[in-house]
C-alpha cells in the first residue's frame, strides 16, 4: 500500500480526509442526560442519540430509525431539529419535514405532526403545556412565510406573524414568559434584529407583548434560573450579554461581564446554544479570543471565574441537566466530541469522541499588514516533515461568507500536512467572531478586500520563510470560490486555484438566491453594476492562472452550465482549466465517496501543476 511522505498509508488518510470533523450537532437535555444528532460517515445522515448515566454499558444508544434523516429545512440551513417532550424526543425527518415523536426508553419513532409544505426547526419544549414551540415555514421561494407556533401533535397555534423571519424562541423555567428575536427582508440576522418578549397564560396565549430594537443583532434569548431574562447582543460592538428587566414603557438593559469579545457565532441556524445560566448564581458563556472559543464559568452578573474545556476551541452547543454542564466541542488536537462538565467540582469526562489522529497538525496563529493599519488573522500548518526547502502553501478560504474558520483539528488539513503541504485558514476582513466593526468590513467590499487579505496573507508567509513562492496554491468553496475565482483575475501570485461550487455570477446568484439571503447580495456587494464588474465569468480576460472547477450536477444555487461556460471559456483562451462533476451533489459536495474523488484530484491537479513537487 502506497505510503504518504509522513509514512502513513495514502488510502487510509484519504478515507479519513473525506469524513467530516464536526458531526455532532442540536445538543438537548432530557430528565435522563443529553440528547443530539450524529452524521453517519458513509451516509451524511443525522441519526438520534441518547446518554445519560444509566445505560447498562455507559455507552451512547442510537434511537432514531436507518435510514432516517433529521433536519430542519427552515432557511435552508436549518438548525434545532430536535427537542424533548414528556420523556419523549421530538425530531424533524429532513425529507418530508413530519416531526416524529420517539419514546427515550426505546420503541417505535411515529409521525407526531406534519402540514402541507410546512418546514420546522428551532423547536423548543413547554412541559407545562405538553406542547412543542416552533418557527414554522411554509411555502416555497421568495413566496415562503414565516411565523411562531405552538404545536401539541393535534393541534397548532400561531402565537406570532408579522416579521418576516423568526429565531429560535426561549421559554422560562416557570413556564409564563416566553422570547424571541424576529427580522425583515434585507437583513440578515447578525446585522440587525429586534426582541420580543410577552407574558403566557394557562392556556399558552401570548399576553403584554413588548419589544427592544438596538439598531443592531440580538440573538440567542435565554433565560436564567430565577426566570430572568438573558440576551447577546452587539450595539455595543461585540456579541456580549445583557439582562433585559422592567416593563414595555421602562425596559432596563443591564451589560454582564466586562470581557470585550464576541460571545456567539453568526447565527446561520435556528437554535444555536453557546450560553446558559443553571443555576440562580452561576452562568456559562463562550467569548472569542484570537478567533478561538473558551468556555468560561461565571457569576450570575457574568463575572468570570473558572475556564473550563480547555482543549476546546469551537464551541457547537450547550446543555445542561442534574448538576451537569454538556457540550459539544472540536479543539486542535481533536474532533467533535460531547463532554461533561460537574458544576460544582468541575470535574471533566468525555462521552463521546470522533477518531482523532495520535499526532494532528497543530495551529499556529499569525497575523498580516493589510490597508489601513489593519491585520488579518489566520491559522497556518506546517507539514508534517520538515524539509530544508520552504513547503508548499495551500490557502483556504471559508464560505459564507460571514462566517468564519476555526483553530481545530480538520482531517482535511491532516491530509495536506501528512503529503507535504502548509496550510493557511484565513479569517479575511468581513468574518465572524471579532467582532461587528470587522465584520461590516466587507459591506460593499466582497471580491475587493478579501481578494487583497489573502494576497497580503500568502506575501507575509513567503516573506516569513513560510511558504515556496513557486508553489502557492489556494482553494474556496461556494463564496469561498468566489473569492478565489476573483483573486485569480486579479494576481498570478498564484500557481494553481480550486473552485469548490464557486459563485461565478452574482447578479444571476441574486435572482435565484432563496429568501433568507435574497437581500444578502445587495450589502456584499451593492447595485447591479458593481455584482457584473466583480462577477468572475465576467472577468476571463484577466486569467492566466489553471484551475480547477468542483460541481454538483444537481446544484440549484451555482448551476452546473455557469461552471461548465466558464471553464469552456477559459480553455479557449488557453487557461488551463478543469471540472469535475458529481451527478449525485447539489450545493456542496458531501458524500464521502465523492469527497474522496474531489480530495485526491485537487491533490493531483496542484502537484501537477507545482512540476509535481509536494
Amino acid at each position: 500500500m502506497k505510503a504518504s511522505p509522513a509514512g502513513e498509508p495514502h488510502d487510509a488518510l484519504l478515507r479519513r480526509a473525506a469524513l467530516p470533523a464536526d458531526g455532532l450537532a442540536d445538543l438537548r437535555a432530557t430528565p435522563r442526560g443529553v440528547l443530539w444528532l450524529t452524521a453517519d460517515p458513509e451516509t451524511g445522515s443525522r441519526r438520534l442519540w441518547q446518554w445519560h448515566d444509566r445505560l447498562e454499558d455507559g455507552r451512547p444508544q442510537a434511537l432514531s430509525p436507518e435510514p432516517m434523516d433529521i433536519a430542519s429545512r427552515v432557511n435552508g440551513y436549518g438548525g434545532g431539529a430536535l427537542a424533548c417532550l414528556d420523556e419523549h424526543a421530538i425530531f424533524v425527518e429532513a425529507d418530508s419535514q413530519t416531526l416524529h415523536r420517539q419514546p427515550l426508553s426505546g420503541g417505535e419513532a411515529r409521525p407526531w405532526w406534519s402540514r402541507h409544505d410546512s418546514r420546522y426547526g428551532g423547536l423548543t419544549p413547554d412541559p407545562q403545556r405538553q406542547r412543542l414551540l416552533a418557527v414554522e415555514e411554509s411555502g416555497q421561494g421568495r413566496d415562503a412565510r414565516q411565523r411562531l407556533v405552538a404545536l401539541d401533535g393535534k393541534r397548532r397555534q400561531v402565537l406570532d406573524t408579522g416579521a418576516d423571519f423568526y429565531g429560535a424562541p426561549a421559554l422560562s423555567p416557570c413556564g409564563t414568559r416566553l422570547a424571541w428575536v424576529g427580522w425583515d427582508l434585507g437583513d440578515m440576522p447578525w446585522q440587525r434584529s429586534r426582541l420580543r418578549q410577552a407574558r403566557l397564560d394557562v392556556q399558552g396565549k401570548l399576553h403584554e407583548l413588548t419589544h427592544w430594537e438596538a439598531g443592531a443583532a440580538i440573538t440567542q434569548p435565554r433565560f436564567t434560573a430565577a426566570n430572568e431574562l438573558i440576551v447577546l447582543s452587539d450595539h455595543g460592538g461585540w456579541w456580549q450579554p445583557y439582562r433585559v428587566t422592567g416593563p414595555a414603557e421602562s425596559l432596563e438593559i443591564q451589560r454582564l461581564g466586562t470581557r470585550q469579545a464576541d460571545h456567539a457565532s453568526t447565527p446561520w441556524q435556528l437554535g444555536e446554544c453557546q450560553h446558559l445560566w443553571p443555576a440562580v448564581d452561576q452562568g456559562v458563556l463562550m467569548a472569542f479570543e484570537e478567533g478561538a472559543a473558551r468556555i468560561l464559568l461565571t457569576d450570575d452578573q457574568g463575572r468570570e471565574y473558572a475556564r473550563v474545556l480547555r482543549d476546546a476551541s469551537r464551541l457547537a452547543g450547550l446543555a445542561h441537566a442534574d448538576g451537569w454542564l454538556y457540550a459539544i466541542t472540536q479543539g486542535a488536537r481533536h474532533a467533535a466530541r460531547l463532554s461533561r462538565v460537574n458544576l460544582t467540582t468541575r470535574a471533566e469526562e468525555t462521552l463521546l469522541g470522533l477518531p482523532t489522529p495520535a499526532h494532528p497538525p497543530l495551529p499556529q496563529t499569525l497575523r498580516a499588514p493589510v490597508a489601513d493599519g489593519e491585520h488579518v488573522p489566520a491559522f497556518v500548518y506546517n507539514p508534517s516533515a520538515s524539509s530544508a526547502r520552504p513547503p508548499p502553501l495551500i490557502v483556504r478560504v471559508h464560505g459564507g461568507p460571514t462566517s468564519a474558520c476555526y483553530p481545530v483539528f480538520d482531517p482535511l488539513v491532516h491530509y495536506w500536512t501528512a503529503h507535504g503541504f502548509a496550510v493557511a485558514d484565513i479569517n479575511p476582513r468581513g468574518s465572524a467572531n471579532a467582532g461587528r466593526a470587522y465584520r461590516e468590513r466587507l459591506a460593499g467590499e466582497w471580491g475587493r478586500i478579501d481578494v487583497e487579505d489573502v494576497i497580503a496573507l500568502t506575501t507575509s508567509l513567503v516573506a516569513r520563510g513560510l511558504a515556496d513562492p513557486a508553489r502557492l496554491f489556494v482553494r474556496g468553496q461556494s463564496a469561498g470560490g468566489f473569492t478565489v475565482l476573483n483573486l485569480l483575475a486579479t494576481s498570478t501570485l498564484f500557481r494553481a486555484g480550486a473552485s469548490l461550487y464557486g459563485v461565478t455570477d452574482a447578479p444571476h446568484l441574486a435572482t435565484r438566491t432563496h429568501r433568507f439571503e435574497s437581500g444578502y447580495l445587495d450589502w456584499l456587494l451593492g447595485d447591479t453594476h458593481t455584482q457584473r464588474a466583480r462577477s468572475p465569468i465576467n472577468r476571463l480576460d484577466a486569467f492566466t492562472t489553471p484551475v480547477i472547477f468542483f460541481q454538483g450536477k444537481r446544484d440549484s444555487v451555482v448551476v452546473p452550465e455557469q461552471t461548465l461556460a466558464m471553464a469552456e471559456a477559459l480553455r479557449r483562451r488557453g487557461v488551463p482549466a478543469r471540472v469535475m462533476l458529481f451527478e449525485d451533489e447539489g450545493h456542496g459536495i458531501r458524500q464521502p465517496h465523492n469527497r474522496c474523488r474531489l480530495i485526491a484530484a485537487e491533490m493531483h491537479f496542484f502537484l501537477e501543476q507545482g512540476d509535481g513537487q509536494g
